[in-house]
């Protein structure tokens, strides 16, 4: 399957805020979001737990197909309302894209969104929870 339309993946940039992060592969912005059925969908076709997959990822130890398959469905979990094509990206294409692409950029790119799912900051749609509010403390306070 080719990579999506350049507008369609760009018109809504990755928002830190709500979670998602950016995949730049032949010139297209793709949205990436770690939500919860997206990592239990990468665990379980990998076959390794989240603390795996992001210390492979640290090691550099990520094989293209994994990394083709993690990128796939965290793309396809982070496609805009609407954007069919890219809801429906093809992992071994998107492995070929990363190759070209220029495997160390991705391989950064795919372990900052693993160690950020893993992290605990995430509601189940992968979206970032609200920072707790900093209780301030006073010097007579125990």
């Amino acid at each position: 399957m080719a990579a999506p339309k350049q507008g369609a993946a760009t018109r809504s940039p990755a928002n830190p805020e709500r979670g998602e992060h950016e995949l730049v592969l032949a010139g297209v912005a793709y949205r990436m979001r770690p939500s919860h059925s997206a990592i239990v969908a990468i665990e379980r076709t990998t076959g390794l737990s989240i603390m795996d997959l992001f210390r492979a990822g640290n090691t550099g130890s990520l094989s293209l197909q994994q990394m083709g398959m993690i990128a796939g469905e965290l793309i396809r979990t982070g496609a805009p309302d609407g954007d069919e094509l890219t809801a429906q990206v093809d992992d071994d294409r998107i492995g070929e894209l990363i190759y070209e692409e220029g495997v160390h950029r991705a391989m950064a790119r795919l372990t900052l969104c693993l160690i950020d799912a893993a992290s605990g900051g995430r509601k189940a749609s992968g979206e970032a929870k609200a920072a707790p509010a900093e209780s301030k403390r006073t010097a007579g306070a125990a």
